[in-house]
């Protein structure tokens, strides 16, 4: 079934027993028809057409600013080269979706999104991951069907998204805080998720490779690593997330870029307890867990390095897009 929005959106519903957990909105049809009813016009009316649009559905999605300006002049440009790969994305996801949300509640039995969820053109930014929307900061899960179409036209489709349904899940239970250790956890446990849900997964599968294989270099650097997550553990700054987390970051010590995922999977397969349990731990259960396991890795490595603070405040003032 698919319901038309006023705005020309389609609001899909897949075609299993998935249910209404696995619906979505559809943005990036409605940026492919924009692109095609505005080509030949000028720059400035695409791009304002293109935001008009799409923003009249989901508003904030699309900021108004010159950066974003000329990343949707980008992607108008590119689109008709990359065309067939995005009208895969857009053609396989329903089915894609329901069978991730089966696979998913054969762990969570009762899983069903908390947020809506929409299919876009992300403008080369993202895959997939939930974000904070301005005006009104409403909190959404965005899947990026152009970075799909890049990143997951293999079998990594399936995991990555267990790994976005999984931040979903998580988020019932755990809150998004400002200390370091949250988000390695949070990304961690997601790998872990992943993992789980797909037998002999590869690093491939599990988004250790992007953008160059991440477990081999971490590894020969592990004491680095392991040190720099316990030195860090409960800031709240944001830098030593970009730094073990993104793309780019620009990570100590020669470790690879997102490092910060293998370590938080390491620091969760290293808890020996069962993803069920550990999904459902709040922020206060969950710091003493992850402190402990991270210990422990250290003295398997011998990291001499100290040990993070043995009880911290743990503060919620700023949200974290997963």
């Amino acid at each position: 079934m698919v319901a038309c929005l006023a705005a020309g959106g389609a609001t899909a519903s897949v075609p299993s027993d998935a249910g209404l957990s696995a619906r979505y909105v559809d943005l990036a049809t409605l940026f492919e028809q924009v692109a095609t009813e505005t080509a030949g016009q000028p720059q400035e009316t695409r791009i304002a057409t293109v935001r008009d649009r799409i923003n009249t559905t989901l508003p904030g999605v699309y900021r108004r600013d010159a950066s974003t300006d000329r990343l949707i002049a980008d992607a108008l440009v590119q689109l008709p080269a990359k065309q067939a790969a995005y009208n895969r994305v857009i053609s396989n996801f329903p089915t894609a979706m329901s069978s991730a949300v089966k696979s998913f509640r054969k762990i969570f039995s009762d899983f069903s999104s908390p947020i809506p969820i929409y299919l876009y053109h992300s403008l080369g930014l993202r895959d997939g991951g939930s974000d904070y929307l301005e005006p009104g900061k409403r909190h959404v899960m965005l899947f990026g069907a152009d970075m799909i179409a890049e990143y997951h036209s293999d079998k990594s489709i399936q995991p990555f998204l267990a790994h976005e349904l999984f931040h979903l899940e998580h988020g019932r239970h755990f809150s998004d805080c400002d200390q370091f250790w949250c988000a390695i956890w949070q990304e961690g446990l997601a790998v872990d998720a992943a993992a789980t849900m797909t037998p002999r997964a590869t690093d491939r599968q599990l988004l250790l490779d992007t953008p160059q294989p991440i477990r081999p270099k971490t590894d020969a650097r592990s004491k680095d690593a392991l040190c720099f997550v316990a030195a860090h553990f409960d800031d709240t700054n944001g830098t030593a997330v970009v730094k073990a987390l993104q793309m780019g970051g620009g990570p100590p010590n020669g470790l690879p870029d997102r490092f910060g995922y293998y370590v938080g999977y390491r620091i969760a397969q290293a808890t020996k307890m069962k993803l069920t349990y550990l999904s459902r731990l709040d922020n206060k259960s969950a710091r003493p867990i992850v402190r402990s396991a991270l210990i422990n890795l250290m003295d398997n490595a011998q990291a001499r390095c100290p040990r993070p603070a043995a009880k911290a405040v743990v503060t919620q003032q700023s949200p974290n897009p997963a």
